[in-house]
């Protein structure tokens, strides 16, 4: 593991299992992409836990492959309902949602393990804005339930 040892020393130490993409799952999020390439920290994640854990860690979030190809149409639904003036692209993959009111999303050419931009429809923004300098970053702060965790980084 290049970008995951140390979520993954974490949750092994608290006896999380993780559940594993199996490599048909891999395939499928690789074609919804299109010619686009998923960052190597994300692809680790989907290969260790991508079909959840079996513990508190990101349950009740969607995130994990059962609904993890619905999440970019979810986003770009939660802008349109909330007439916010920016709009999803191709080059953006919504990761996570919770609630249906908040999604994260990295984009896809900022390297292989890429910032995370936030968007929440109880916010007073004009702007998606970075909350993390990497994917890793945001999953040990979602771990360690980072209080910080949602608020714009500079």
């Amino acid at each position: 593991m290049r970008y995951l040892s140390e979520i993954i020393g974490l949750l092994n130490n608290d006896r999380i299992p993780m559940n594993p993409c199996t490599n048909e799952d891999l395939t499928q999020v690789k074609e919804a992409i299109g010619d686009n390439e998923l960052p190597e920290a994300y692809i680790e994640f989907l290969k260790i836990m991508g079909r959840g854990t079996e513990h508190t860690f990101l349950r009740g979030h969607s995130c994990f492959m059962d609904e993890l190809l619905i999440l970019n149409e979810g986003g770009q639904e939660l802008l349109e309902e909330n007439e916010f003036s920016k709009k999803l692209n191709e080059n953006d993959f919504v990761f996570w949602m919770s609630q249906g009111c908040m999604f994260c999303f990295f984009k896809l050419d900022e390297g292989d393990n890429p910032p995370i931009y936030f968007y929440s429809e109880s916010t007073d923004q004009d702007d998606f804005y970075k909350i993390a300098d990497s994917f890793t970053e945001f999953l040990l702060a979602m771990y360690t339930k980072d209080k910080d965790v949602f608020k714009k980084k500079n």
